[in-house]
């Protein structure tokens, strides 16, 4: 019996060695993976191509959607336009940005749907701080709702950055400097752990080029033994000082990438000239695989083109109804009153109310009553319940009323009745977005189609042959995610 012991001791010694060894092996194929061949000007090979082939008489054009919280809010984007403008004189940039400062992952997530379906850009370039869970469901929506090409951005150094700890099972009491646990080792801050280990993943994941902003700041500072609070406000936003840091991280990463780039393109938006589409009894027929078309002209149409999407009309489709931010709170200019206004089926072009009463001494309950300008008087609700208009065209979540999060931060009173304006718009139909190209043309393009299935679809185009000669192409966007 002694011997049987001492043996299935032996195995059971033997088995668990074995586990460790496994465990290790396993930790470092993992770290393996975690190294990504695909390079960065792979990524954003669209972006890339914009630029290095724009020319004096071919001037192109790159919108770009800076996203994020009160860190890209900053303004540190400003000098990287003006560096843009100055270093790459023939292209054309078209930016905004539309960041919400104090807005988490979790707090963002409620607002990047109507945002980028807003301007639906080029290239997003895209820093938040929160939970990695909404950070990645932020990415998915990039990626199953639009054709850009992404950017993320590392964490800034609000302190001197720990070094990059190599994550895992690990046989040793002695840790490494940024390195926390035993056996199971990680990294020792939250924010060193998104910028070494949870950024780089999803931008693997995803496909996503990586500005390692947080391992820059600390060599700077280890280099020249600067007190990162020398370059911040408050402990965690940029000065002057700090924002031209960032600036000039950003501009050496992206113009090594443009200098990198050596013709890789990306098939995910596609060009389709006019002399390649189908022409038959005054219709044009443009075949195309994604969830969005434009057509681009170099003069106005005489009228928005008559156009039919798989057979249906594009005023019955309901991804090219789009609600715009809602107004803000006072108290708070860059919050939106609501973080999301959810369209249900809502094919009316208006104007919307919400007009609030009642409201609490900390804001945190208050009645409601919505009205449009075309469809009127549309319900009534109270700020801690689910609100679906009695049409049903819209819902406005609970989760997303803001006044209470502003109370508590500036503990301004709202006054009564206080109003919360939004739009519902078509962009389908309407004005086409113009685009000044700064050499005497103008650039008019016009969404035949947007929000719809992310497949093949056939349009059909209703008009002379004469109404094509000012059109420059017809341009396809299919995203690479579809959810």
């Amino acid at each position: 019996m002694r011997s049987k012991l001492m043996k299935i001791g032996r195995w059971t010694a033997a088995a668990l060695v074995a586990m460790l060894v496994l465990a290790v092996v396993m930790t470092r194929v993992k770290h393996q993976r975690e190294v990504d061949p695909v390079p960065d000007e792979q990524k954003i090979a669209r972006t890339l191509e914009i630029i290095r082939t724009s020319t004096p008489e071919n001037r192109k054009v790159l919108k770009v959607l800076f996203f994020g919280q009160s860190i890209t809010r900053s303004g540190w984007d400003k000098e990287v336009l003006a560096h843009w403008h100055e270093r790459y004189p023939n292209t054309v940039f078209v930016a905004e940005n539309r960041a919400l400062g104090g807005f988490p992952s979790t707090d963002l997530e409620r607002t990047t749907e109507q945002n980028i379906a807003a301007f639906y850009p080029d290239l997003i370039v895209f820093h938040v701080y929160g939970d990695h869970h909404a950070y990645e469901r932020i990415i998915r929506m990039f990626r199953s709702e639009t054709a850009a090409d992404i950017i993320v951005q590392t964490d800034h150094g609000e302190m001197m950055p720990d070094p990059p700890c190599t994550e895992g099972l690990q046989m040793t009491l002695h840790r490494q400097p940024g390195c926390a646990g035993y056996l199971w080792v990680h990294q020792r801050l939250w924010n060193d752990e998104m910028s070494y280990h949870k950024i780089p993943a999803l931008a693997k994941k995803y496909g996503l080029a990586i500005e390692p902003q947080r391992i820059w700041w600390r060599d700077y500072l280890l280099r020249t033994h600067i007190d990162p609070q020398s370059m911040l406000l408050d402990g965690l936003h940029p000065n002057a000082i700090g924002k031209a840091l960032i600036a000039s991280f950003f501009d050496q990463y992206f113009d090594n990438l443009v200098e990198r780039w050596n013709g890789q393109t990306d098939g995910h938006v596609v060009s389709i000239p006019v002399n390649k589409v189908s022409r038959s009894a005054g219709t044009a027929t443009v075949r195309f695989d994604g969830s969005r078309l434009e057509l681009l002209s170099s003069e106005p149409l005489a009228a928005w083109p008559k156009a039919t999407i798989d057979g249906v009309s594009p005023s019955d489709i309901d991804g090219c109804y789009q609600a715009s931010r809602a107004s803000s709170i006072e108290t708070v200019p860059d919050w939106p009153a609501v973080r999301r206004v959810t369209l249900q089926h809502d094919h009316v072009v208006e104007d919307w109310t919400a007009t609030l009463t009642n409201i609490s001494s900390d804001q945190t309950t208050f009645d409601f009553n919505v009205k449009g300008s075309v469809t009127g008087e549309d319900g009534s609700g109270v700020s801690t319940q689910d609100f679906v208009s009695k049409s049903g065209r819209l819902r406005l979540d609970a989760q997303d009323w803001m006044l209470s999060r502003a109370f508590n931060l500036k503990h301004v009173p709202l006054q009564a009745p206080f109003l919360v304006h939004w739009t519902v718009s078509n962009v389908c139909a309407g004005v086409p977005e113009v685009i000044d190209r700064g050499d005497g043309m103008m650039q008019y393009r016009y969404v035949l189609v947007t929000g719809t299935a992310n497949k093949p679809h056939t349009v059909m185009q209703q008009g002379s042959t004469d109404g094509l000669k000012d059109v420059i192409e017809f341009r396809a966007y299919k995203p690479p995610l579809i959810e």
